[in-house]
């Protein structure tokens, strides 16, 4: 993961374009076949579109902030950007239905606090979906992205950096393996994740020699979404 974000970042902006492009050409096949059964069953699958449309607004968000924590120069406008595409997308690949998609961001949507302890990535917007044929008015629904990197300890003795990883609402995130992290100065031999009573999930990183403070750490997430966290050594 790490390799791929490292060397490839001015590529990130290519790839996201070819997801929003694959994601909506699906999208418009769903809708296409939905289109036609809607005279037999029409609630069940005003349901299902309701659903794609929420499902592909969320990846839509957690895609632009991975590009947006990817990139050398962060655009602020990225998300916007996806956003107001996906809009027009939205009517063209679903005509005579009347759908209309409103978003609301808090500055860009995009945040990103990080080099601490603590340090965290995230995307926040809140929709408000129309669809005038089925008169469904202001559907309100959240997509929020959150990545935190928590550094809980560097040993150098033992060589072991002590860290938890968590999404949305503080969920801790299982099953990250040594590619998806970066030890700035130092290689990594491995990772392993245990139960811990007070932070449930906790990564241990052994790193080769010995690394001086400030340690940086960086994650990426199975989506793609980056966080450099920083801790001092006392």
């Amino acid at each position: 993961m790490k390799r791929f974000m490292k060397n490839k970042n001015g590529q990130f902006v290519i790839i996201a374009v070819l997801m929003i492009a694959i994601m909506i050409i699906s999208i418009g096949a769903l809708m296409h076949r939905a289109v036609t059964y809607y005279k037999h069953e029409p609630w069940e699958e005003y349901l299902t579109l309701i659903g794609s449309i929420e499902l592909n607004s969320r990846s839509l968000v957690e895609l632009s902030l991975a590009n947006y924590t990817n990139t050398d120069s962060p655009d602020l406008n990225i998300l916007r950007t996806h956003l107001e595409k996906w809009q027009i997308n939205l009517t063209r690949i679903y005509p005579g239905y009347g759908i209309t998609l409103n978003y609301t961001l808090i500055d860009s949507g995009l945040v990103c606090d990080w080099n601490k302890n603590a340090s965290f990535s995230a995307a926040n917007t809140t929709f408000d979906l129309n669809i005038n044929s089925i008169g469904l008015k202001e559907f309100k629904f959240n997509a929020v992205a959150h990545l935190n990197l928590t550094i809980l300890n560097v040993n150098n003795s033992t060589n072991e950096i002590t860290a938890t990883v968590k999404e949305e609402n503080e969920v801790p995130i299982f099953n990250l393996k040594k590619d998806n992290f970066l030890v700035e100065g130092s290689n990594i031999t491995s990772v392993t994740s245990s139960y811990d009573e007070q932070y449930m999930l906790v990564y241990i990183i052994i790193f080769e020699g010995t690394i001086t403070t400030p340690v940086t750490v960086t994650v990426w997430d199975q989506r793609g979404i980056k966080v450099t966290a920083r801790y001092s050594i006392d």
